[in-house]
């Protein structure tokens, strides 16, 4: 497994620099300034805001030909819904390409789009809603119509969802940005922006995890959501606009079947591949590219030798059930030491001294209902004076999907667990080995 510092460290990878932050906040602050105070376009100018990933803090390091763009700004104009929108549209872009800083401007289906020092700009003219002064209608460059829009109960719904995620939403929100990035086909168009964001928050897993699990976790249910009743139908979901004052707003609207089959398709190939080769970091690099880092520094306390000798134990039992692999299953294991410090353990670790508790949790993406079922294989002498070696299977004890052991015996030892539907294994684990000293 990769450890938690591994995956702080690519998330400071790909995040803003610095630089970025400073040159969009000016170029944002000036660009406003000069709408407002342009001698004809300030009769019009109400007021404007940042809005988008920017706003929401969920924005990912920009790339030199990346196609999204970074960085939005609202304008609110006098306007009401009886003016046509491309000729508000065409206006602002007039006003824009009046200044030699905006002579890049061109008109895009709802905004103005701009390009400065690599920094992709829309630039969004509004009207606001006559019952509602933060409700608000984008332009339609094809029809000259107006679309209902709630872009700051966006940002209001970002921060309470990652607020109601242990400020774990956010974080989890960028990594799926940049893993769009590093796998989206150019000629496919996976979900992005709030679309994304919203699938997210709608399929997200336990946040009390550490970020390698709260991703799986993640993953799987967006795979268990969409696969059996919508990719495989050949149709998509509904996904709902977060806003409660836009009603019945399909965010998928814009986006083929064949886009989102593509879309869970890779999650759910990504997740094969963790399940087949494991989360070390070399595979992480696979699914999240080059920003991730190279290789974690877990030392490996027991010899290749002893994990092999624990997995080809003896009295391993063999599992009973007809096997047919339906879905991938994870081990979370959390270790509570005598004083009481809670501490995420990795897949053959570091040693452990006894006295520990330990708290083994599966992931799946399997769909309910099911039963866990897991085996605990001990070696060395002690366990085998104690007659404790054990190797069958066990049900879960703390929980559906939980496990609780503690650290007894010196020695390598081995838990798996085993994903059991109407008396057939779908998913199995890894082996997880546990040092103790």
């Amino acid at each position: 497994m990769a450890k938690q510092i591994d995956f702080n460290s690519f998330l400071s990878n790909i995040e803003p620099s610095k630089t970025t932050v400073s040159s969009i906040s000016s170029i944002q602050t000036n660009l406003r300034d000069y709408l407002s105070k342009h001698d004809t376009y300030k009769e019009i100018y109400s007021g404007s805001f940042l809005s988008g990933s920017y706003a929401k803090h969920t924005s990912i390091r920009p790339v030199l030909g990346d196609d999204k763009r970074d960085v939005d700004i609202v304008v609110i104009t006098s306007y009401t819904s009886d003016a046509d929108s491309k000729e508000v549209l065409n206006e602002l872009l007039e006003v824009l390409t009046e200044s030699d800083k905006y002579k890049n401007a061109h008109l895009q289906h709802h905004s103005i789009g701009i390009e400065m020092s690599g920094i992709c700009i829309d630039v969004v003219p509004v009207i606001v809603d006559e019952n509602d002064d933060e409700l608000y209608y984008i332009a339609d460059l094809e029809t000259g119509n107006w679309t209902v829009t709630d872009p700051k109960g966006h940002i209001a719904w970002s921060t309470e969802t990652n607020k109601d995620n242990n400020n774990e939403y956010k974080p989890l929100v960028k990594i799926f940005k940049w893993w769009r990035r590093v796998n989206c086909p150019s000629d496919v168009k996976f979900p992005k922006g709030i679309t994304l964001e919203k699938i997210i928050a709608d399929n997200i897993g336990d946040s009390s995890l550490s970020t390698e699990d709260f991703l799986i976790n993640t993953m799987q249910n967006i795979i268990s959501a969409y696969k059996d009743d919508y990719v495989s139908n050949e149709a998509n979901p509904i996904i709902y606009d977060p806003s409660d004052k836009v009603v019945n707003n399909d965010l998928l609207l814009g986006y083929s079947v064949d886009d989102f089959s593509s879309f869970v398709t890779k999650i759910e190939e990504h997740v094969d591949l963790l399940d087949a080769e494991g989360t070390e970091n070399s595979v992480w690099r696979k699914i999240l590219g080059d920003q991730f880092p190279n290789s974690s520094n877990v030392s490996k306390s027991f010899a290749l030798a002893s994990v092999q000798n624990c997995i080809n134990a003896p009295h391993k039992q063999k599992a009973y059930w007809p096997m047919q692999r339906g879905g991938a299953t994870f081990i979370s294991a959390t270790v509570i030491t005598p004083q009481g410090n809670e501490i995420e353990y990795q897949n053959n670790g570091e040693s452990l001294a006894k006295h520990c508790s330990l708290r083994f949790r599966a992931i799946t993406g399997v769909k309910k209902p099911y039963s866990i079922y897991w085996q605990i294989v001990n070696t060395g002498y002690e366990a085998q004076r104690a007659g404790g070696l054990r190797g069958g299977f066990e049900q879960s004890n703390n929980g559906s999907n939980g496990r609780i052991e503690s650290t007894l015996y010196t020695g390598t030892h081995l838990v798996q667990c085993f994903v059991v539907q109407k008396g057939v294994c779908v998913a199995k684990s890894k082996e997880f080995i546990i040092n103790i000293v």
